[in-house]
């Protein structure tokens, strides 16, 4: 399970949500690394199963990550799915602006992070029942690679191993590693990248 790589709007602490922003150039080195990994740890670098959300970000991080498995991104599948959870109305600002401007939503929102959408969004709950009917339907005996976003890999981790999604609204999800989930457990791998890559 991989997150996309710094994004400029994650420099800048915006809410991305469904919108776009383009990685940065630690976002790409952060996916080279992740390729990297991939490459060593995958028994099928060649015929493994590769879902990626649509949204750019993700796209630019399966085209490096592609790269390095020697793969093209056409033999992966798109799946909307795994896009990142709708941060509705405040997409684009940061976590200060919706407090200065909507403060009645940011403090119900944050009563009740899993059960609470944003305006005109989505709540980290809704996101688990996607993640969960996504695992549902893809075959678990295969070793599967997913790109996709934080909040979201939060939850497929909680839906892939079983656990009460409120367990893992603060499970990090770093931009420089991978998840690997199987038989109800999850452990983070850490890659080689440092950020002298990217100068």
């Amino acid at each position: 399970i991989l997150r996309h790589g710094e994004t400029e709007w994650n420099r800048s602490g915006r809410f991305q949500g469904q919108n776009n922003s383009p990685l940065t150039d630690r976002g790409k080195a952060q996916a080279r690394a992740m390729g990297r990994l991939l490459r060593d740890r995958l028994e099928d670098t060649e015929h493994a199963p590769i879902s990626a959300s649509p949204l750019g970000r993700t796209q630019q991080a399966l085209e490096i990550v592609c790269e390095e498995l020697g793969r093209q991104p056409a033999t992966a599948r798109n799946d909307k799915a795994l896009m990142k959870i709708c941060y509705g109305d405040w997409e684009g600002k940061t976590a200060t602006e919706v407090a200065l401007h909507d403060r009645a939503a940011h403090e119900l929102r944050y009563q009740d992070r899993l059960r609470n959408r944003v305006p005109n969004g989505e709540s980290y709950l809704d996101i688990y029942h996607r993640a969960a009917a996504w695992l549902a339907g893809i075959e678990l005996e295969r070793e599967t690679v997913v790109v996709a976003h934080g909040a979201f890999n939060r939850m497929l981790i909680a839906a892939a191993c079983g656990h009460d999604p409120e367990l893992h609204l603060d499970t990090q999800t770093p931009q420089d590693a991978i998840y690997a989930a199987t038989n109800g457990s999850y452990q983070l791998v850490n890659t080689d990248y440092r950020d002298e890559e990217i100068t």
